[in-house]
């Protein structure tokens, strides 16, 4: 019955596309086999060049279920086109793919004819009967023994061995990771630390800088006295808890004066020193406004004291 509507599908497709060029093919090498042998199939299909690709839809063989029931198909490869010249002149697309079958069935297996559509018109490929058969058996062939089971030839070494052929990289990753991070947190552990050298400023020279900066400011001159005067005081307080290891801060100006009582201060430089800080207190709690005279003779009184008590071989010590 296959092989009648094959014949007429044939007969009707050779008269509506006679004129076409058009032609599709089933082609195998044998079509007998046995059971279970992979078979190779080759699919053609030629048709003219300038033919609408939009109104085209080609057989390509993906699954079983477009070939017929006992066929499996194991392989298909991608389809190929090519274009040659035939004997009309005329230019011909030639596609072509190949796929491989097996059938488990045995007798006559048909493989179904293949459709292709080209614009209005249906055109068939040719029907393939097979004949599948079983694997003969030998006349008076006797049962033979079974063979004996075999031990694996490879040692547990030679395993050892193909395993890291195989996953070489796997070790290399286990080892060199962990190994990695313990060189890395010694290095870092034992790094040794970086000591910053300050350059070392003498005493002296840091609190007459204070007091140059303080005279850039010209805060007496826009009214400023508090914050003159406190300025001065403050930069003195920062060099006597230096220079003579007392306790100035938050200390009154009486406080202080009282701890270098017992300090090596020259007596004129402890009257003066005193009548600055008396001044001082005036101008920040009684709001006394100084003479010009006397916010000068502040800032020179400062710098004297501190060239005068300030000793070369004195020991500072600098964080």
């Amino acid at each position: 019955m296959k092989l009648l509507v094959s014949i007429f599908c044939l007969f009707l497709v050779s008269v509506t596309l006679a004129q076409s060029e058009v032609s599709i093919n089933l082609i195998t090498a044998k079509n007998k086999l046995e059971i279970g042998e992979p078979l190779s199939v080759k699919l053609t299909i030629d048709f003219p060049a300038d033919f609408n690709d939009k109104q085209i839809i080609l057989p390509i063989v993906t699954d079983s279920a477009e070939l017929g029931e006992g066929i499996e198909v194991w392989e298909t490869n991608q389809p190929k086109d090519t274009i040659y010249k035939n004997n009309a002149d005329h230019y011909i697309k030639h596609i072509e793919q190949e796929f491989t079958i097996a059938s488990f069935d045995t007798g006559m297996v048909d493989i179904n004819p293949l459709k292709a559509i080209f614009g209005a018109d249906t055109l068939y490929s040719n029907a393939i009967t097979l004949t599948v058969s079983t694997t003969p058996i030998e006349e008076n062939a006797q049962l033979k023994e079974l063979k004996p089971i075999e031990e694996d030839p490879f040692t547990t070494w030679e395993k050892i061995k193909l395993w890291l052929a195989n996953y070489w990289w796997a070790v290399v990753l286990i080892v060199f990771i962990p190994l990695s991070i313990i060189i890395t947190y010694y290095i870092i552990k034992n790094r040794p630390e970086k000591i910053e050298l300050k350059e070392f400023i003498p005493l002296n020279i840091r609190t007459l800088s204070q007091l140059d900066e303080i005279e850039k400011l010209k805060l007496w001159q826009n009214n400023k006295y508090k914050a003159y005067h406190s300025k001065i005081t403050g930069a003195l307080r920062e060099y006597l808890s230096e220079r003579y290891q007392i306790a100035t801060l938050e200390k009154t100006s009486q406080e202080i004066l009282k701890q270098l009582k017992y300090k090596a201060v020259p007596n004129d430089q402890y009257i003066q020193l005193q009548k600055l800080m008396e001044l001082a207190d005036l101008v920040k709690f009684a709001k006394t406004i100084p003479s010009p005279s006397d916010n000068e003779s502040a800032l020179s009184t400062a710098r004297e004291f501190v060239h005068t008590t300030y000793e070369s071989n004195t020991k500072t010590t600098e964080e």
